[in-house]
């Protein structure tokens, strides 16, 4: 693009002295005419050259960053990802360790020997019963984050011994038991991997039993319930003895043998957390882009995506925005809270994916030209639902985004492209003298194919920079027919005009020190939007129209030119 401006812009104030200067030295004698000479009584008009611009060498020529530009499905992008993370709110939700309760030692009385004659005492042969009951509390599980009502455990293994007190023989192992038996549903216990409401312990022998699942009770509070029936069956005398006059008994132990370790808690999650992002530097368009200039992305896209086994449900909203730091302007997005789905469960990897795009605002973000993107993200356990809640130990969860702005502009796009240089052949244009006919055009012949109308704007400017005039061209017509599904141009559009220099303002070029050439630029208003592609181009032949005559001070224009 500043090729084609800088040729422009030498062009058209050049024109002038290009045409007088050429025709002066070839066909005329400077000492023998006046010093006030108009040269030229009819049109000349005749073509100067031409340039074409592609979009991929004007695009590169912007210095945009080329790790965030793309080309997608043919389409300049830019792209932006990142994770948000999330690592805080899983190690909260699952780093609490579940304690053991200590060992339990407790005793059932057995056969009273406390009055026998003398001891060892052969105690009668028939079958004796004694019941009791037990209970073993275990700590409470909950968490100011978590409120829970059952846990799937692991690895957690109760061990049971059992042994007697006053009492011996020969078959004291044989014939005194304890069976023990779950009171309620609190409880899965398994042995040998086979679920089991009932087991005994024979005397001298050890029980290991695996709890695989606990169910708290309303207040979170949690014990091990079970009854217990000993049974003391001799069949002959001397089987058993007791060997002192004591109220003989049975003690049992019962223990964890590791700390009560977790895969699943169940139960009603409360959490919630913030975070912001570092903010993204948006160079966009860079320096080109003007105050008033309207940066119309038609349809920027972010795509939130959240990958993970959590079984519960999380509120997320995205906090994000623009800011023109230049002026203070800000944008906010709207509408973009979402609700995460859980996983069905603690082996399932649940995907929600969560797109925003124009209807959530998107569009508007970037209207005021911003060069900063914001970002942060509120997160909370979702509390108005009835069902549990789970997580497991190996809980993990994943929050990543990806944005993408495509070069697919709205028919509200403004752009005013240009640049300023110094007025060539300066000695020449001072040396006019006020016009009486003379007219100067620049002929434009152009063949667009990007789909982007321009209009060519050329103002001279005084020493102070005051614009002195401007010249303006017709619309050069956007690329088209536009294809509603891409928003590409499919042909290119043939426009002629020209720039015209009356004579008024031609007056003007011996007080020009400057020139300012400018694009304004605006997008296909035929469609609902356009997209640019790197092959798409632009080609303009100029050509030089000049009616009238041309007045010069002949003496001046002699004199500069000896220096």
């Amino acid at each position: 693009m500043k090729n084609l401006r800088s040729f422009s812009l030498i062009f058209a104030v050049a024109l002038t002295g290009l045409i007088t200067h050429s025709c002066i030295e070839e066909q005329y004698d400077l000492n023998n005419l006046s010093k006030r000479m108009e040269l030229f009584g009819n049109s000349l008009a005749f073509p100067v050259g031409s340039t074409t611009v592609r979009l991929n060498s004007l695009i590169g020529g912007l210095g945009i960053d080329t790790s965030i530009l793309k080309v997608q499905n043919g389409t300049y992008v830019f792209q932006y990802s990142g994770n948000m993370d999330m690592s805080a709110m899983t190690n909260s939700l699952t780093n609490f360790a579940l304690g053991s309760p200590t060992k339990l030692v407790n005793s059932i009385n057995l056969y009273d020997a406390t009055d026998v004659p003398a001891t060892p005492f052969d105690i009668p042969p028939m079958d004796y019963t004694f019941n009791a009951s037990t209970s073993m509390t275990l700590p409470n599980f909950s968490t100011d984050l978590i409120r829970i009502d059952s846990i799937d455990l692991t690895n957690t293994v109760l061990r049971i011994t059992a042994s007697s007190v006053g009492l011996g023989g020969p078959k004291l192992n044989d014939c005194l038991s304890i069976t023990y038996t779950a009171q309620g549903n609190g409880t899965d216990y398994y042995i040998n991997g086979v679920k089991k409401d009932t087991w005994t312990v024979d005397m001298g022998d050890t029980a290991f039993v695996e709890i695989k699942k606990v169910r708290l009770a309303a207040d979170g509070s949690s014990s091990l319930s079970l009854n217990q029936h000993v049974k003391l069956s001799i069949a002959s005398a001397g089987d058993v003895v007791a060997t002192e006059n004591i109220q003989t008994k049975l003690i049992y132990t019962m223990e964890f043998v590791n700390p009560i370790d977790f895969d699943v808690v169940y139960g009603k999650i409360n959490y919630s957390m913030a975070n912001d992002l570092d903010p993204i530097n948006f160079s966009a368009l860079g320096t080109i882009l003007g105050d008033n200039d309207v940066l119309s992305f038609y349809n920027p896209r972010i795509e939130l995506n959240t990958v993970g086994n959590l079984g519960v449900p999380i509120d997320i909203k995205l906090n994000m925005g623009t800011e023109n730091s230049k002026t203070g302007q800000t944008r906010n997005l709207t509408n973009t809270a979402f609700r995460m789905e859980p996983a069905a469960n603690a082996s399932e990897i649940k995907v929600n994916t969560f797109v925003i795009d124009r209807e959530n605002g998107t569009s508007d973000l970037f209207k005021i030209n911003p060069d900063r993107i914001t970002m942060g993200y509120d997160v909370k356990t979702d509390t108005t639902t009835t069902y549990n809640h789970f997580l497991a130990k190996s809980s993990q969860f994943n929050l990543d985004y990806k944005m993408e702005i495509p070069f697919q502009f709205g028919g509200d796009l403004l752009l005013n492209l240009g640049t300023t240089i110094n007025a060539p052949l300066e000695s020449v244009l001072s040396a006019l003298e006020d016009q009486d006919s003379l007219s100067i055009g620049i002929a434009l012949n152009v063949t667009n194919r990007i789909p982007l109308a321009l209009k060519l704007r050329l103002t001279a400017l005084n020493e102070d920079s005051v614009a002195l005039f401007t010249a303006e061209s017709d619309t050069i017509t956007a690329g088209g027919p536009i294809d509603p599904q891409t928003g590409f141009a499919t042909d290119s559009v043939i426009t002629n005009t020209d720039l015209t220099l009356t004579p008024a303002q031609i007056n003007f070029l011996q007080d020009t020190k400057k020139f300012r050439i400018a694009f304004t630029v605006t997008a296909n208003n035929q469609a609902a939007f356009i997209s640019v592609q790197p092959s798409d181009y632009i080609q303009i032949k100029l050509g030089v129209r000049a009616d009238g005559g041309v007045v010069l001070d002949l003496d001046k224009l002699q004199s500069e030119g000896e220096e």
